[in-house]
């Protein structure tokens, strides 16, 4: 997060993710453009092609939810598909520019909403600073940006 830009780095396999971080970084541009304090949004994505990088800069994490479990009939929950993200984070102690998770999930879920944000939270000791559901509204992109921009702030990240 440097040069007045936050860096967010995500998954998307549904396209839930990458439709919420495209608008999240729309809103933050329109944001720029009134004030050229508030900061931009940089996204990168990862995915199973992602070959890890250092990062040169702090940043956030945005997570879908994937888990399969939970069940009667299969109690463990499980993670899936996110591996790559794990990969990123512990490849050049990446994990150590993390400042914080952001999850997206399903409410119909319940105790499984956001779930993975929540598991990579734990497991990497960072704060899970903000949920929204499915691909998220306008007041989750607003609030979500404000966090951000808050977090970014209070850490003199930017």
């Amino acid at each position: 997060m440097d040069n007045k830009r936050i860096k967010i780095v995500y998954m998307s396999f549904s396209g839930n993710v990458r439709s919420f971080t495209h608008r999240l970084q729309e809103y933050a541009t329109q944001q720029h453009h009134l004030n050229n304090e508030n900061p931009l949004i940089e996204l990168l994505e990862i995915s199973e092609e992602t070959l890890p990088t250092k990062s040169d800069s702090k940043f956030f994490v945005l997570l879908p939810t994937y888990m399969i479990g939970g069940s009667r009939f299969t109690p463990t929950l499980t993670e899936i598909l996110t591996t790559p993200m794990h990969d990123y984070l512990e490849s050049y102690d990446n994990v150590k520019r993390c400042v914080g998770i952001i999850g997206s999930g399903n409410l119909t879920l319940g105790k499984m909403y956001v779930i993975t944000a929540k598991t990579y939270a734990k497991k990497y000791d960072l704060p899970l600073l903000a949920a929204f559901e499915s691909r998220g509204t306008t007041q989750d992109i607003e609030h979500i940006y404000k966090i951000l921009t808050d977090k970014a702030n209070k850490n003199s990240l930017m």
